[in-house]
This record gives C-alpha cells, sequence and structure tokens, in this order.
C-alpha cells in the first residue's frame, strides 16, 4: 500500500447538525506521488458522486437523516487509488428525546456560544453527554427498575424534573473542557455548575418508569435524597 486515509471525526452526531470530517492525518507512504487534483475525494453514497477535498483535506456537513452513514475517503495516487471508510451515527433529535437545549443555556451563559468549536453548529452533543450522565448516575446509585435493569432515557417520564441537572451539568462539561489549568476562568465555571448540579442531585425526585408499563398516571416518584422509590 502506497497511501493510508485516516478519516477523523466524531462517532456520533445529530441529523442537521454540522459536522467536520477531517483527513489531514493521511499520507503516502516514501516514493509516492499524488494524482493530479482531485487526488483526495469524499462519497457519502458509497462512492456515487464524489466531493473534491484536495485543498482543505476536511470537509464540513450536514446528515439530514438519522442512521449509521458511511463517508468514504479516496486519495488517487499516480499508481492506483485507495479507499478508507468510517461509519458515523446520525442520530435523530426527536427520538433521543435530550434532557436540555442550546437555548437553556443561554439563560445562564448568554455568550456560551463563543467556546462553541469551529467543527460544530450546536452544543447538542454535550447535551447528550449530559443525558448519558444522568442515567448512568442513576445506575451507579442503584436506582433500578422493578426488575432490577437500568433505567433508559425514554423512562424518564417527567423530562422538566432532570431539564436543570442537565443545564448544569452540559455547562459543567463544556467549561472543563476549556479549562488548560487549574484556576482559571474555565475552571472556576465548571466547579460553580458541578456544585449546582450535585446540589439539584440531593434535592430533587424523580417520576421514573419503575415497572414498565409507560404510563405517567402511577405516581412512580424516586427521591433522589433519601434513594427511596414511593408512591404518591
Amino acid at each position: 500500500m502506497s497511501a493510508y486515509g485516516i478519516i477523523k471525526s466524531e462517532d456520533r452526531v445529530f441529523a442537521g447538525d454540522k459536522i467536520r470530517i477531517d483527513f489531514r492525518l493521511s499520507f503516502l507512504f516514501p516514493g509516492t506521488t499524488l494524482a493530479a487534483v482531485p487526488n483526495y475525494q469524499a462519497s457519502f453514497n458509497a462512492g456515487v458522486s464524489w466531493i473534491d477535498v484536495s485543498t482543505l483535506k476536511y470537509i464540513d456537513y450536514i446528515f439530514t437523516t438519522a442512521g449509521d452513514k458511511t463517508v468514504r475517503l479516496r486519495i488517487t495516487t499516480s499508481a492506483a487509488t485507495f479507499d478508507t471508510d468510517k461509519t458515523i451515527t446520525s442520530l435523530s433529535m426527536v427520538t433521543q428525546g435530550l434532557f436540555s437545549k442550546d437555548n437553556d443555556l443561554y439563560v445562564f451563559e448568554p455568550e456560551i456560544d463563543q467556546y462553541l468549536p469551529e467543527k460544530w453548529s450546536s452544543w447538542n452533543l454535550v447535551h447528550l453527554q449530559a443525558q448519558e450522565w444522568i442515567i448512568d448516575w442513576l445506575d451507579e446509585s442503584r436506582i433500578h427498575q422493578y426488575d432490577g435493569t437500568k433505567y433508559a432515557v425514554e423512562d424518564v417520564m417527567d423530562i422538566q424534573q432532570v431539564k436543570q441537572l442537565s443545564i448544569y451539568k452540559t455547562l459543567e462539561f463544556i467549561f472543563s473542557g476549556n479549562s488548560n489549568m487549574v484556576g482559571d476562568l474555565y475552571s472556576i465555571k465548571a466547579a460553580k455548575y458541578a456544585a449546582l448540579a450535585k446540589e439539584k442531585l440531593s434535592r430533587g425526585s424523580l417520576k421514573l418508569d419503575f415497572d414498565k408499563n409507560d404510563a405517567t398516571t402511577n405516581g412512580e416518584f424516586h427521591d433522589l435524597f433519601t434513594g427511596t422509590l414511593v408512591r404518591k
């Protein structure tokens, strides 16, 4: 092989959101030369059509539908062509049911988008990280369904009860991701939102689908402070 394609990007993105797909770490073996432009091309439909990325060697793209998507990079040398594939999962905003959204962040941090990476068009992947953290926290706290199984997103019957927590965790993750030293503004803000999230956890209650009947009228509340499921 005389060329090696490397595709760098997040493994997940939400349909309708921008994702940057980067090919710049690809390389040629010694003695190999590229063909004339276009020599770096990207395809999103299994090679039916190609987009020339020879100059930038990356592309900002939006998947309009949910599902597993295949990105193909083709490098053309003077001797042959070399294809590399990567699968990216495009998520549905409706199906995922995020607990918080960008508009919720602006109430606390109106200028939060100044920290948004160029490769993204929203903070949805961080909202997803917060959602997954909350679901994992329930599991780690041994807050389970009647049969001992882990709760899923759809088992949270009232999103308003976790919305504030999700906002705090999202902001914590954003600022901690920007911090590069202890005591800088970002670490201070991250600690602030971590403390607010901890306080929310110690004082809240959740309506969870304990018996998996998809009903919202059972009055199944979980007191996060006592760790006890009660019926009200």
